[in-house]
């Protein structure tokens, strides 16, 4: 029971301001948000795109913060973290930090939202990074789908102009324009405080009473979004196809759908659910698992406050297949309106749904984020209990009936269609025959075919009688934290299974992770890619249950079950409602130890692989990874992709992942970790039996040969990689070899690159807020168990690629020749311990964390010295670990970007180092 000072409270200020204050300690962390009710909605037509530029601006100094970066440092230094979004009809200033800091919090984010100074030379400087950025959406096809859907769906109003704004009118925005839109729109009674987390309610109200008395209300403007927004359902069907340098083909195909408030809109909701949101919904199943027209596909409903909503179906995969996509996804909408989904459909929805308003439970984020939404409705608190009371009602008739408004929709014209094509894909292909493929389809009689299928029957807990149980086991307890613990079993051949666990009953939520050492590393000549494969295929169902049953079941149960092959590691994981949580983990032992490797499931997977390699070839992070990846570790697996290449995978079949499986188990230590709320005793005796009995029965020992060190490049070898891309940026990562993961010097690092990233850090601060060079900058730190890798990167304009690289190296260099400031050190401690404590509110980071530490053969609690780690570093650490890395590694400079971008040639200075500062 709260007591009076820790009540939720929800009121208005004297000044107009609604706030919202929602006290919890489960974690020593706040969330702050301040949502002002204006967006690129309110924007005149020369103000197009004003907004976002306005959101970028408030951090660039305030009356109380007046140096460009203080804000953004000041958090960073409390160890939190501080952003913003634009939306159409809102504007978002959120901030996470440690509890410490609540009122502080409040404090700079209310002074950010009133008190901007909007200097004129920073905001030139400013507009050349949107401008970078709205480059960067020009180079994105699924920006430019989605924006041009939005121009065809919303013409005539704001709403099809994307939220970013055009170039040509951004770059002559004014302080004027950009002036007169902040003092017209961000009012107190135009805004909204959010917070959760562990303060004092009633005193963080008193506080924001004195704060607002510097911050006087004044008349909202009348707004015209109602009769801007009223679209009518009259218009013709429309479609625009866009051709660019692009390997796959994506389209979004939308008709009108409710919006934020209408009493139908969870009855669609669900329908999209059912139709798309899910590996078990309907259009996933039919063109990416049976029909292969996809690579990927999803359904979902965007429902603005203001005017009608979108019912949107967005697929990416082989251009050829578009048409044929398309028609299928009409056909299938028209077999909902014939034949209602089954009862087993409608519940696993309803149980997904219920699930993620638990997890929205999880972090104070989430806490916020959900209030946000609710209080931006004119149900304010009360829409969320609304919503759920709402979708526990439907029934499969009310799905019914949406369908064959969609299918009237559809019919009546009420469509339109955005496209993105390779330059030389179907030339033959135009708008027209986009539309009348709708229209055809939904113009044909079929009949549901769709099998009922129920789910299987929940396998019960095993029963003990021994209550000393745990007394049998060897138990570790760690001396940091009394919840940390392990239990070791000894399995047959001398292997070792470790369960490390974290228990917490505070949400009914179970996360679970098993890992062992495998993947890329292990992986056998001339066959890259099939550790990838091989996770894929696990989950792809079992000698228990086919793959449709199983995930029919893992939905019917709202949990969530995958696996993965990284450098080092093969691993499986699951997230479940604790009690469904057991017979979560044994359909995950089931896949480890019993997968089915069904011939049409590998079909299925390999092309789907080979089609995300295809559409990789549009990613310049993919492919920035590529040519990097051999530089750094010539003639060494790290320097290959995890997923394979088209010609690696050609040479891979079932069996090779099948023979990679049985490998897995030649690993000896297996740790399982398991974080949240279950039952201990049937999870140990759970996974103690599984793994026994699959050695004593199905397995023979067999030695792997271990893998080695990655060698370091040669001074001979190439240091520079260009991939030519035709795009308007260029993507840059210059990089050097660092430390594995057993080395300690790996800590300084991790603080060297937070000096230098972060919007608090050297690389935000000169190459984006003094050059204004780009809109993404960053720097981090990769260790692996054989070898890391130190990165910094910018994707900038092509004609400033050569000032951007030159920037990163010299950054490099002068934290390497010159020991931060031990302010900058306490903001980095600060910044990374503050990440951590934010993470650790999630119980999937938790397992990880309960994992890893043993994996890498590390105590089962080593997490737990992180903060002891990262305090003892101090400044001259940093530039001494970072100057000995780069006195015996060369700079790695790859590049993704047009082919008029700078390229440094050998003799370039920009390839090696310079100390002498």
């Amino acid at each position: 029971m709260l007591n009076s000072k820790n009540k939720i409270i929800h009121r208005y200020l004297s000044n107009g301001m609604e706030i919202y204050l929602h006290p919890s300690d489960f974690a020593p962390i706040v969330s702050i948000q301040v949502l002002v009710k204006t967006g690129s909605l309110d924007e005149e037509e020369f103000e197009g795109g004003v907004a976002h530029v306005l959101e970028h601006m408030l951090f660039k100094g305030t009356k109380k913060f007046p140096e460009t970066g203080q804000i953004a440092s000041t958090v960073e230094f409390e160890g939190g973290d501080i952003n913003a979004y634009t939306t159409f009809d809102h504007t978002n200033y959120h901030l996470t930090a440690p509890a410490t800091f609540a009122k502080k919090g409040a404090e700079l984010l209310l002074d950010v939202v009133q008190n901007s100074l909007l200097d004129k030379d920073e905001l030139a400087r400013e507009l050349e990074v949107v401008v970078e950025e709205i480059r960067r959406s020009r180079d994105n096809p699924n920006a430019i789908v989605s924006h041009n859907l939005f121009s065809l769906f919303y013409e005539g109003t704001n709403m099809a102009r994307p939220v970013i704004g055009y170039q040509e009118v951004v770059e002559k925005f004014s302080r004027d324009i950009v002036h007169n839109f902040y003092k017209k729109w961000y009012t107190p009674n135009n805004m909204i405080f959010i917070a959760s987390g562990d303060f004092d309610a009633q005193d963080m109200y008193n506080h924001l009473e004195k704060l607002s008395e510097e911050f006087p209300p004044k008349t909202v403007p009348q707004r015209s979004r109602q009769a801007q927004l009223n679209l009518t359902q009259k218009k013709n069907p429309t479609a625009k196809i866009e051709r660019g340098p692009w390997q796959e083909a994506r389209l979004q195909l939308a008709t009108l759908a409710p919006n934020l408030e209408h009493f139908d809109m969870p009855s669609w909701d669900v329908f999209a659910s059912i139709l798309g949101e899910s590996d078990s919904s309907r259009l996933i199943r039919m063109l990416r698992e049976e029909t292969q027209l996809v690579t990927s596909i999803d359904c979902s409903c965007y429902t603005p406050k203001y005017p009608s909503g979108l019912l949107g179906v967005g697929f990416f995969g082989m251009a050829h297949n578009c048409l044929a996509a398309l028609k299928t996804i009409v056909q299938e909408i028209r077999r909902l309106a014939e034949v209602p989904p089954t009862h087993e459909e409608l519940n696993r929805v309803l149980n997904t749904l219920k699930a993620q308003r638990i997890y929205s439970r999880e972090s104070m984020d989430g806490i916020s984020r959900s209030a946000g939404m609710s209080l931006q409705t004119s149900q304010k608190m009360e829409f969320e209990n609304f919503y759920m009371n709402s979708v526990s009602k439907i029934t499969t008739k009310n799905i019914q009936e949406i369908a064959q408004k969609v299918v009237n929709q559809l019919e009546a014209g009420h469509f339109h269609i955005s496209v993105a094509l390779g330059n030389e894909t179907l030339p033959e292909v135009t708008e027209k025959d986009f539309i009348q493929t709708v229209t055809h389809a939904v113009n044909m009689t079929h009949h549901n075919t769709e099998p009922i299928e129920t789910s299987l029957q929940k396998s019960n807990s095993p029963d003990f009688s021994k209550e000393d149980w745990i007394d049998t086991y060897d138990l570790k307890v760690s001396k940091l934290n009394s919840n940390v613990k392990q239990i070791e079993i000894p399995l047959p051949f001398g292997k070792i299974l470790k369960i490390n666990y974290r228990e917490s009953k505070r949400l009914p939520i179970t996360s679970a992770m098993l890992v062992l050492k495998g993947g890329l590393v292990y992986e056998p000549q001339n066959k890259n890619g099939v550790g990838g494969l091989t996770a894929s295929m696990l989950t792809r169902g079992t000698k228990r249950q086919n793959y449709r049953k199983f995930i029919d079941e893992l939905e019917d149960n709202a949990s969530s079950i995958s696996a993965f092959s990284s450098r080092d590691l093969f691993g499986m994981r699951f997230d479940s409602i604790s009690e469904n949580s057991l017979r979560t983990a044994q359909m995950m032992l089931d896949c480890l130890f019993r997968p089915e490797f069904s011939a049409n499931e590998w079909q299925r997977i390999h092309k789907e692989t080979l089609e995300i390699l295809v559409a990789q070839k549009d990613s310049p992070s993919a492919r920035l990874a590529r040519i990097s990846q051999p530089l750094l570790f010539p003639n060494h697996p790290y320097a290959l992709s995890g997923m394979g290449t088209e010609k690696s995978l050609n040479n891979v079949n079932c069996e090779d992942a099948q023979e990679f499986w049985a490998n897995l188990f030649h690993a000896k230590e297996f740790v399982f970790s398991i974080s949240g709320d279950f039952d201990l005793r049937s999870f140990v005796n759970l996974i103690e039996s599984e793994f026994k009995t699959f050695f004593d029965l199905n397995y023979v020992e067999k030695s792997r040969p271990e893998p080695v060190f990655a060698p370091h490049p040669k001074e001979t070898a190439e240091q520079v990689g260009f991939d030519e891309l035709k795009r308007e940026q260029a993507h840059i990562m210059l990089s050097f070899r660092s430390f594995s993961l057993s080395d300690s010097k790996r800590t300084a690092l991790e603080l060297a690159a937070n000096i230098l990233a972060g919007q608090g850090g050297r690389l935000f601060l000169d190459l984006r807020d003094k050059r204004s060079l780009a809109y993404a900058v960053s720097a981090s730190q990769s260790p692996n168990l054989l070898a890391g890798v130190f990165t910094t990167y910018i994707a900038t304009s092509a004609h400033k690629a050569q000032e951007a690289i030159e920037g990163l190296k010299e950054h490099i260099e002068k934290l390497a020749c010159e020991p931060p400031s031990q302010e900058e050190l306490l903001r980095a401690q600060h910044s990374v311990l503050g990440s951590q404590s934010i993470e650790s509110q999630h119980y999937n980071y938790q397992t990880s964390q309960l994992a890893m530490s043993d994996v890498y053969g590390l105590t089962f609690d080593n997490f737990l010295r992180f903060a002891e780690r990262v305090n003892a570093v101090t400044p001259e650490m940093v530039s001494d670990v970072l100057k000995s890395l780069i006195c015996e590694n060369l700079p790695i400079i790859s590049i993704v970007g047009p082919k008029e971008t700078w390229i440094p040639q050998k003799s370039d200075k920009v390839l090696q180092w310079n100390l002498t500062r």
